[in-house]
């Protein structure tokens, strides 16, 4: 393997968007309701909903991987099985600038078949064009690595 990157979704400040859910969760499930009404299954359904869309986001990663074979990425814990571009595959790859908002919606899993994102935060990616006309874009956070291990692998360059 001559790179290996993990990246998270969680930041610091986004951890202070989950505490209203947390806190709403934890008095719903241990104060009594006052109307003297139990809490039925369909009242949990928001708060289940909640944290479980908390931990979602709390182990939400991207693994990269590229070595001879290719490149190798998953969006745990969506993506438990890696997926791989084989170097065959892969008409022309080049590290770039990129913006998440305007060319994929945001970040996280973004784009159509034909012109598919994986990333997690920045404005930095792997782009890998392959042989049938799509393309595919990994982000980095340490793009001048990226850039090294493709001119060492001898990977066809964007022109």
């Amino acid at each position: 393997m001559l790179f290996q990157e993990r990246q998270s979704f969680v930041r610091h400040w986004v951890l202070l968007l989950f505490v209203p859910v947390v806190v709403i969760t934890v008095l719903l499930l241990t104060v009594p309701p006052k109307s003297g009404f139990p809490l039925t299954w369909p009242g949990l359904i928001g708060p289940v909903v909640g944290v479980a869309g908390v931990a979602l986001l709390l182990t939400l990663r991207l693994d990269t991987r590229i070595d001879k074979a290719g490149a190798h990425y998953r969006l745990f814990p969506l993506q438990w099985q890696w997926r791989t571009q084989s170097w065959p595959n892969v008409a022309r790859a080049y590290v770039r600038s990129y913006d998440p908002l305007s060319e994929y919606g945001g970040w996280g899993l973004k784009g159509t078949s034909r012109n598919r994102a994986y990333n997690m935060a920045g404005h930095q990616g792997l782009q890998l064009e392959l042989t049938d006309g799509r393309r595919l874009l990994l982000g980095t956070q340490r793009p001048a690595e990226v850039a090294q291990v493709l001119q060492e692998l001898g990977v066809p360059l964007a022109a």
